[in-house]
């Protein structure tokens, strides 16, 4: 009966437009303007002007939120793209692409995507960067070995010494052209 239903369930989102995606143990919905999993959402929404969205990520079980505003590159209305929970620099991390759809029809200009990064434990702003996050991959910045870095994506995560603001930043692989 509950296997039923959550059939039922599944089907009525993705007619509405959501598409669920398992990431291992986390179930995740998305829409437009949110994603969701069991354990957390994110809404994204535009801010005071046209220029900036707001990232607002929500603790289902204790209801705690954080709010973050990015500027969006000259686009309306984000819309979500890519989620992954990962373990960087010694820290839980949730990562999110973000699609910025243009108002104009150049094909050059179809669409701009940046990956946010945040803390799992209380959704603390870390870093963006350029790019989806299946161009990431995880350096270690104190072994570089450059014959390994030309087949590494073309975004680095560099972990950063410990008493560092945040645990890592985003960087662009220095031999990637």
């Amino acid at each position: 009966m509950i296997r039923q239903l959550l059939f039922i369930l599944l089907l009525t989102g993705l007619n509405n437009g959501a598409s669920a995606e398992d990431l291992g143990y986390h179930q995740t919905l998305y829409d437009l303007e949110r994603v969701e999993t069991r354990e957390f959402s994110i809404l994204l929404a535009p801010a005071d002007d046209d220029a900036r969205f707001s990232i607002t990520l929500r603790d289902e079980e204790t209801g705690f939120s954080r709010r973050h505003e990015f500027y969006g590159q000259g686009a309306n209305d984000p819309a979500p793209y890519l989620l992954e929970y990962r373990y960087d620099c010694g820290v839980d991390v949730i990562l999110l692409t973000i699609e910025y759809p243009w108002r104009h029809d150049l094909p050059q200009y179809v669409r701009v995507l940046d990956t946010f990064a945040f803390r799992d434990s209380d959704f603390e702003f870390i870093d963006d960067t350029f790019g989806p996050l299946t161009d990431i991959a995880l350096m270690d910045s104190t072994v570089p070995d450059s014959k390994d870095l030309d087949m590494q994506p073309p975004i680095l995560v560099e972990c950063l010494p410990a008493g560092s603001e945040t645990p890592f930043r985003f960087v662009e692989n220095p031999v990637r052209p």
